[in-house]
């Protein structure tokens, strides 16, 4: 916008930047359903930070593969690529963000049994476009005012494995940055469940800026979801039309198939490339929010400092 005044980060720099994404989401026109009647794509969003040395970055390696990029390797290497100064890099921080669906689109989503709503399918495809820029802006942002900063989902070093065994996997995960920056957990679906539900995308940029971590709370990478609590809910498991959701987990080649051709012939009719059915995330008790007998006041002997996954 001509004129909009840059967001000053020399004091409060971690409230800044979380002014700089809500109001960002608030006020951008690309955060629109502009081919259906204009009204916003996501709600306002939940904004946390995780330490980049965090030792659980390292245990990711692990868990998702050898190939997952730490943030400082994320940040070193992609500095490295570009042809950037080098410099000792002391301190690392991963900015992320969770923004929720709009409510009725998670209605209409709702309602759906086979494949996703007209507004779902939008959200998934034109509100990713919206996604990438903020990205970018908060790079632009960070590195205008003298900070490294990269975005691993626009990094050319980031690739998605799909061939991987297990299913589609990629080298730098947003879902576990904001587990690490204590934004929630994961459920069954694998989807992730945030304060504002599972129904939501998400975003990170890694910077040298030192900024305070985010307390996490969840004591496992389930918390929040009650079919690991007590077996008390399966709901996604029915919502799933291509069987690829079990109380074994979810099967990620089975999800990939149906989204990539059962509904292909949607893509023309949708005028999108290509996107998720979503009805894991909708229709399902943590769709806006954590359960209530999920939330963290049920489990006041857990410990944030023990936190493993």
């Amino acid at each position: 916008m001509p004129g909009k005044k840059t967001a000053d980060l020399r004091e409060n720099g971690q409230g800044t930047l979380e002014k700089f994404i809500k109001n960002t989401v608030r006020e951008s026109q690309e955060n629109r359903l502009s081919l259906i009647d204009g009204s916003p794509i996501f709600e306002e969003p939940l904004v946390g930070v995780a330490d980049g040395d965090d030792p659980l970055f390292t245990e990711y390696k692990k868990i998702i593969g050898p190939f997952h990029f730490t943030p400082r390797e994320m940040l070193e290497r992609s500095l490295a690529l570009t042809g950037g100064v080098r410099r000792d890099i002391k301190d690392i921080s991963v900015i992320c963000w969770a923004l929720p669906i709009a409510k009725r689109t998670q209605v209409t989503n709702a309602h759906r049994d086979e494949w996703p709503s007209l507004r779902w399918a939008h959200t998934r495809y034109y509100g990713e476009k919206f996604n990438e820029s903020l990205r970018q802006q908060l790079v632009s942002l960070l590195t205008g005012q003298g900070h490294l900063a990269v975005a691993p989902m626009l990094s050319p070093l980031w690739k998605l494995l799909p061939n991987y065994p297990g299913g589609p996997t990629s080298n730098w995960s947003e879902r576990h940055a904001l587990y690490v920056a204590g934004m929630g957990s994961f459920g069954l679906s694998d989807g992730f469940i945030t304060t504002k539900g599972v129904a939501m995308r998400c975003g990170s940029v890694i910077t040298n800026m030192k900024l305070p971590a985010t307390p996490r709370l969840c004591v496992s990478h389930t918390d929040n979801c009650l079919f690991y609590i007590n077996r008390s809910c399966g709901v996604c498991i029915d919502r799933c039309p291509a069987g690829a959701i079990t109380a074994k987990g979810h099967n990620k080649v089975q999800c990939f198939d149906y989204a990539h051709k059962h509904l292909e012939h949607l893509y023309k009719r949708y005028a999108v490339e290509n996107f998720g059915c979503g009805l894991c995330q909708t229709g399902v008790p943590c769709e806006s929010g954590i359960p209530a007998k999920a939330k963290r006041k049920n489990y006041p002997d857990r410990k944030a400092d023990n936190v493993r996954l």
